[in-house]
């Protein structure tokens, strides 16, 4: 290299110029990248919640089945989790509370907001068989027991015994 492209080569600032041009560049696209994953990460956690609660409903459903088709007298425990900002509603659907025990093979799960409504061939009550049965999350010691009622129809009589 010659002394006089080596000077100008030291006199040419242009890349000093454009530092900070790349330096907000890069911000951009680091808070673009960031948002992108952070809304991903919310959607993967709200999945999980979801695979969660409905892993408790299922839970509830199969032993549920099992006592209905055996008839009254059954008595099962069980150690169940509801995930945060979930609720379970079993014996009824939103907006038709009034109208158990119509309603009372029919759940929903509600996650912020967003209800999933599910239909079941066993029938829910709570322990007085006078509406459907609300679990809130955290954790709970459910108490199924099939009984038949003054029809002879057979329902799942639920109780939380973490309340008692």
């Amino acid at each position: 290299m010659t002394e006089k492209n080596f000077s100008r080569f030291l006199k040419n600032d242009w890349a000093a110029d454009a530092l900070p041009m790349r330096i907000m560049l890069t911000v951009i696209v680091l808070g673009a990248v960031l948002i992108l994953l952070s809304g991903g990460v919310h959607s993967l956690l709200e999945k999980e919640k979801v695979y969660d609660a409905r892993a408790v409903i299922s839970e509830i459903e199969a032993h549920a089945e099992q006592m209905s088709a055996k008839g009254a007298g059954s008595n099962v425990t069980l150690d169940i989790n509801v995930p945060s900002k979930t609720m379970i509603v079993m014996g009824s659907i939103p907006g038709s509370e009034e109208k158990w025990p119509a309603d009372a093979c029919n759940y929903y799960l509600d996650l912020n907001g967003k209800r999933t409504i599910g239909k079941s061939s066993a029938f829910y009550s709570n322990s007085t068989l006078d509406g459907g049965f609300v679990l809130y999350p955290g954790p709970h010691m459910l108490n199924l027991k099939s009984v038949r009622d003054q029809n002879g129809k057979i329902f799942i009589a639920l109780s939380d015994k973490s309340q008692s």
